[in-house]
């Protein structure tokens, strides 16, 4: 089976103007550094076997970033609470995070996002098993 860079990078294309969407946006390089700030959060909440059974569902493009500076050593992170989540995600952006995030609300609704993005493309149960293994504060704010 040929390997179609055009298929693939299409894919990519398409998920992140799908989660722009989702953050109301129209600023693609800002929808993904929040995809890419969020994805690697989640990533870093999961135990590592966990985390790779996510990435499958992810376009190739998307794999990449989310595997990007990936330290098995430092996971899975012990976040207790929301407003850790929340910090958490801002830190993840960091360089951007002042421009792309003004407040906490602006976190959760762009946590909210993602994963309302990512339900279109991903299996309900590969997302409810990452739901599950945060903490039920942190779920809570899917949900609001």
């Amino acid at each position: 089976m040929p390997f179609i860079f055009e298929d693939s990078t299409k894919d990519a294309a398409l998920l992140l103007k799908d989660v722009a969407a989702e953050l109301q946006t129209e600023d693609l390089n800002k929808a993904g550094r929040i995809f890419r700030a969020v994805l690697q959060s989640v990533r870093d909440r999961m135990p590592v076997h966990d985390a790779i059974q996510f990435s499958a569902q992810l376009p190739v493009f998307w794999k990449g970033v989310y595997f990007d500076q990936y330290d098995l050593n430092k996971v899975p992170v012990k976040i207790r609470d929301a407003h850790d989540w929340i910090n958490y995600i801002r830190n993840k952006n960091a360089f951007a995070a002042d421009n792309d995030f003004q407040q906490d609300e602006e976190i959760t609704a762009a946590f909210r996002a993602v994963f309302q993005a990512l339900q279109r493309t991903m299996t309900d149960g590969q997302l409810q098993k990452v739901k599950e293994s945060m903490n039920e504060d942190i779920q809570e704010l899917l949900a609001a």
